[in-house]
């Protein structure tokens, strides 16, 4: 670790970010000229993949030698300013969308990249003009874990993305390949999240966010089914009207004469008077952050964006784009800290939390459970930011790193399984414990993750809980849904594991290297950061934590979730829980000649099977099992209107609590 720290001071520090944000870019130039050669774009995508986990881990043991926020301003690169180059790219960037609009004869599409369209021309060209430009990037704890995240995990996915999209293309029957394009926006769409996580200057912030915008409208309706247009349409027009929210945030910002630099708002949390004074603004941005991260009355365009391809769903809508807007609440919380707008955060936050739990217990497509759990845990990030206390928020970042983990590792187990079984439906996989024995283990990995101590998201879930005790509606709201949560993932993990007792030996089944490799590696991960939790703490968490709210309470000492837990034997629980789960399944193997036929209620048919009986006028019946999903009580169709009318209330009043009570 000491030669990587030592090694990576000596890496100019303009260098790793341009690795990190222009060096995917090269690498979907280079993916996208490759049509057909899929060697070169093999190993395109994992030299890509390796350097850009390397310049992350660089940037990491730079935080760690340098123990400071870190500021980098490349100014002038070859005689051409980079707001120049920001400028006419951005403006370019919304007329596409104007035009995708007009394209697909969307209205309310076309007027929400012109609602963009104008007042960006406006800022981009009045700050060009005279004011004294910000430093483009800002590197603190949080930007770095960030750019851990999408570096290392986004890398992961593109490697799992290449056998995944060869068998992809295989089923659809296509006559020409469309890797090449899919893999230029992969990449380009990794470039823009590491630019966003780093920006310090809002409207760098601001085209970075619409990049990932227009990288998710066109993987969603990558494979050009009319599900899928539709789906990439309404993904399309809900983030733009989270852009709209976004630059309206930058306009009144620039109206009020305050800066549009993050560094110098998160300096005015310090003063109660300034923190007063820019509550719409962060209303507002708030806003923008919901729509990205799919809280409720936003939650139809991800659940949509699951008909995409399962690299997709593991790379944009789990652990990575969705990601965007709980990093930008994450990051002003401590300019709306003590404020009723923080308040107001965290009860949407939590309703999201508690109701996107509650509608993935009556789902059956495992995509769509695994959707409805990614907006429950944002939501659950969210409402830590509006708690707004250090426990809260360090708690909040440890979701942000292990849900990734673990969501990335599950949506990609559940495209092997689809792949295996040609379906997504969980009645139908029941036995793949003794068909595909090594998936289902991996699977079960990520789902115990999730769910039990001591891996790192039960211990900020409790957290949470914990933080929470002072605001007693978001205290029922983390109680009920973490409620319903339990019951989702048993209920998935029960039907996982059923197996078939007639097949004597079951084989581990064999995987592409590049499915392999991306799952085993991402199930390790979920352990090793749980068994290594307190240097998680000690050396990403903790320094985050205390550098925001140290300006909050200017100076004062503050307390995280780090104090709260270094000193608990995580360690000895954790060897306790595995010899707990795994000793009964090592001693008891179950035999076919233990299996006793089901009492059917009529003579069974013991020459065929012995699920097949003989009921009324001598019929031959088989016998079907089947899971209760609960859709008569917890259904999408009981609730889903309620819950976006009331989840848009609770927006509406957000932003009344910020115009009116600063």
């Amino acid at each position: 670790m000491m030669d990587l720290v030592a090694h990576a001071k000596s890496v100019p520090l303009g260098a790793t970010i341009g690795v990190l944000i222009l060096g995917p870019m090269a690498a979907a130039v280079l993916a996208g000229l490759l049509f057909n050669d899929r060697a070169w774009r093999r190993g395109v995508v994992i030299v890509a993949a390796w350097v850009l986990t390397i310049a992350a881990l660089l940037l990491f043991a730079r935080g760690v030698a340098e123990r400071e926020v870190l500021f980098f301003g490349p100014g002038a690169v070859g005689g051409v300013s980079w707001d120049t180059v920001l400028l006419w790219t951005d403006l370019l960037l919304l007329a596409a969308f104007v035009w995708i609009g007009v394209a697909r004869r969307r209205p309310l599409i076309v007027g929400l990249g012109l609602l963009q369209l104008l007042p960006v021309a406006y800022l981009e060209l009045d700050l060009h003009a005279g004011a004294q430009p910000e430093p483009p990037f800002y590197i603190d704890w949080l930007s770095v874990g960030m750019a851990l995240v999408v570096s290392v995990i986004g890398s992961i996915v593109t490697v799992y993305a290449l056998p995944y999209m060869k068998e992809h293309e295989r089923h659809l029957g296509l006559e020409r390949s469309r890797r090449p394009r899919f893999f230029l926006v992969m990449f380009v769409f990794l470039g823009a999240m590491n630019g966003l996580v780093l920006a310090n200057n809002l409207l760098w912030l601001a085209f970075f966010w619409e990049v990932t915008t227009l990288c998710s409208f066109l993987l969603i309706g990558h494979d050009g089914t009319d599900e899928a247009r539709a789906s990439a349409d309404r993904a399309l027009w809900m983030n733009l009207l989270g852009g709209t929210a976004l630059v309206a945030a930058i306009l009144l910002l620039h109206l009020q004469g305050a800066s549009l630099s993050l560094s110098r708002l998160l300096q005015a949390a310090a003063s109660p008077t300034a923190r007063a004074d820019l509550q719409l603004p962060m209303a507002l941005l708030c806003l923008a952050a919901f729509t990205k991260a799919a809280q409720m009355p936003f939650q139809s365009w991800l659940l949509g964006a699951m008909v995409a391809p399962t690299p997709v769903s593991a790379l944009l809508h789990s652990s990575t784009m969705v990601k965007a807007g709980v990093y930008l609440v994450v990051r002003l919380a401590p300019v709306f800290h003590g404020t009723h707008l923080s308040d107001a955060v965290a009860l949407v936050g939590g309703f999201s939390f508690l109701t996107g739990a509650m509608l993935a217990v009556s789902q059956t497509n495992i995509k769509r459970i695994l959707a409805y759990s990614t907006i429950s845990n944002l939501g659950l990030i969210v409402a830590c930011a509006g708690l707004n206390s250090p426990l809260a928020l360090a708690a909040g970042l440890m979701l942000i790193v292990f849900h990734a983990i673990s969501k990335g590792l599950l949506f990609m187990a559940a495209g092997v399984m689809e792949h295996a079984i040609h379906s997504r439906e969980v009645e139908e996989m029941e036995g793949l414990a003794s068909r595909m024995p090594l998936t289902t283990f991996l699977s079960i990995v990520g789902i115990i993750s999730m769910l039990l101590p001591p891996f790192g998201v039960l211990i900020a879930k409790l957290a949470a809980i914990e933080a929470s005790v002072h605001q007693p509606i978001a205290l029922v709201l983390f109680v009920f849904g973490s409620t319903f949560t339990v019951i989702f993932w048993t209920k998935l993990m029960g039907r996982l594991v059923t197996t078939d007792p007639h097949l004597e030996h079951p084989r581990i089944e064999h995987l592409h290297s590049m499915y392999f490799g991306p799952l085993i590696l991402l199930a390790s991960g979920a352990v090793v950061f749980s068994l290594f939790v307190v240097v998680l703490l000690t050396q990403l968490i903790d320094p985050a934590v205390r550098l925001y709210y140290s300006q909050v309470a200017g100076g004062a000492n503050v307390t995280s979730l780090g104090d709260n837990v270094l000193g608990f034997p995580w360690v000895p629980v954790f060897g306790s829980l595995a010899v707990a789960i795994l000793l009964p399944l090592l001693l008891y193997h179950l035999r076919a000649r233990d299996v006793r036929s089901a009492y059917l209620c009529g003579e069974q048919v013991e020459e065929e099977t012995s699920t097949t009986f003989r009921s009324f006028g001598e019929e031959k019946t088989p016998l079907t099992v089947s899971g209760f999903y609960f859709e008569r009580l917890l259904g999408e169709q009981v609730h889903t209107r309620w819950v976006t009318s009331v989840s848009a209330l609770m927006l509406a009043v957000m932003i009344g609590v910020a115009a009116l009570w600063k």
